[in-house]
C-alpha cells in the first residue's frame, strides 16, 4: 500500500448504488477521500462505479467488513418504503433491509473497526408519524404507525457504540434524476397535466434537494462537534397543495385533480398514509450547527429539478 492511499481517509457508504449513495460516493471522492461502497451485490456496485473510472471507489458486499478500516460509516441501505403495497411480507423485508444491514455495521464498528471516528445512520421523518399542524424538530417524540415504528426499530440499532454517532432523518429527496427518486415518479403525470393534490392538500410535507442531503451528510462526517439527530429537510416545509401547484406550474401543466383518501386507500392499501400524513418538520439542529443550505425554498428546488437531467 502506497503512502499516500495509507493517509487517505476511507468512508463506507452503504446502500451506495442507490438514489442519494451513488451521488455520495461521488461527491465524497471530489472532495478527496477513499470510498467502500458496500452493497448486497458486488457485481452492481462495480458497473456504478467502474474501476477504471473510480480507482477511489472500492466495491465491496457485506461479507468483506472484517477487511475494512474505515474513518467514517455512512448508513444508507434500505428498500424504498414505497416501492410496493404494504403487505405483511413486504413490512417484512422493508425491516430486514434496514435492520439486517444495520445491525451488520454496527457490529463491524463495535468489533472490527478501530479507525473509525463517525458513524452515520439514515432514518426518514416517517418517525414523526401524521402530525397535523405541529412544528417537529429533532426533540419531537416518535408517532405513530408502519412508518413511524419502521423508523424507530432502524434508529434503535444504532447503539452502544464508542465513535461520534449521527443519526440522519430525510425528508422526501428531490433531483432533477428522471430514472430515480420521488420527483422520477411524479414527473410522468405532472406532464401530462395529470398531477394531483392528496385530498384537501392541508397535510404538511418536508422535502430537500439531493444536492443539500449529500453537502449536509459530508458536513456531519466533517464536523466533530455534530452528533446526535438531525432533520434533513429544506427549512421551509409546504403544504401538499402548494407543493403540488409549483410543481406543475414548473411544468407549465395545470393541476385541477384531487385524490381523495379512500380511493387512496383501495389504490395503495396501508401505504397511503404516506401520501397524507403532516409532516411539518424543520431542520433545526443542521441550523444551529451552522450549516448552510444550497437550495433552501420550494421556487429553488423546483426551478433546479424541472431542467435537463445532468
Amino acid at each position: 500500500m502506497s503512502s499516500a492511499t495509507a493517509e487517505k481517509k476511507w468512508i463506507a457508504v452503504s446502500g451506495a448504488s442507490g438514489f442519494v449513495g451513488q451521488r455520495l460516493c461521488q461527491t465524497l471522492v471530489q472532495k478527496g477521500y477513499g470510498v467502500y461502497a458496500l452493497g448486497r451485490d458486488k457485481t452492481k456496485l462495480q458497473k456504478c462505479f467502474p474501476p477504471e473510472h473510480y480507482p477511489d471507489i472500492a466495491a465491496h458486499d457485506y461479507s468483506e467488513l472484517a477487511a475494512l478500516r474505515p474513518y467514517a460509516v455512512v448508513n444508507l441501505a434500505g428498500e424504498n418504503i414505497a416501492q410496493r403495497r404494504w403487505s405483511a411480507a413486504q413490512k417484512q423485508r422493508l425491516l430486514d433491509s434496514r435492520i439486517d444491514v444495520t445491525q451488520q455495521l454496527v457490529s463491524a464498528a463495535r468489533q472490527q473497526w478501530s479507525t473509525l471516528q463517525c458513524f452515520i445512520s439514515a432514518s426518514a421523518i416517517g418517525f414523526y408519524g401524521d402530525r397535523g399542524e405541529a412544528v417537529l424538530d429533532e426533540r419531537s417524540n416518535g408517532g405513530e404507525g408502519f412508518s413511524a415504528e419502521l423508523c424507530q426499530r432502524w434508529e434503535d440499532c444504532v447503539d452502544g457504540l464508542r465513535c461520534r454517532s449521527v443519526i440522519a432523518r430525510l425528508g422526501v429527496v428531490l433531483d432533477r434524476d428522471r430514472q430515480q427518486g420521488a420527483l422520477a415518479k411524479m414527473r410522468p403525470a405532472f406532464a401530462l397535466g395529470l398531477g394531483t393534490q392528496f385530498g384537501n392538500g392541508q397535510q404538511w410535507q418536508a422535502y430537500i434537494h439531493r444536492h443539500d442531503v449529500v453537502a449536509a451528510l459530508c458536513f456531519l462526517i466533517e464536523q466533530p462537534q455534530c452528533s446526535g439527530i438531525y432533520n434533513l429537510v429544506c427549512p421551509e416545509p409546504v403544504r401538499n397543495r402548494e407543493f403540488s401547484q409549483q410543481l406543475a406550474g414548473a411544468l407549465h401543466r395545470p393541476l385541477f385533480m384531487r385524490l381523495p383518501q379512500a380511493v387512496a386507500r383501495l389504490l395503495f392499501g396501508e401505504m397511503q398514509e404516506l401520501f397524507f400524513i403532516s409532516q411539518r418538520v424543520m431542520p433545526s439542529a443542521l441550523q444551529v450547527a451552522g450549516f448552510d443550505f444550497h437550495f433552501a425554498s420550494l421556487d429553488a428546488l423546483l426551478e433546479d429539478c424541472v431542467k435537463a437531467p445532468r
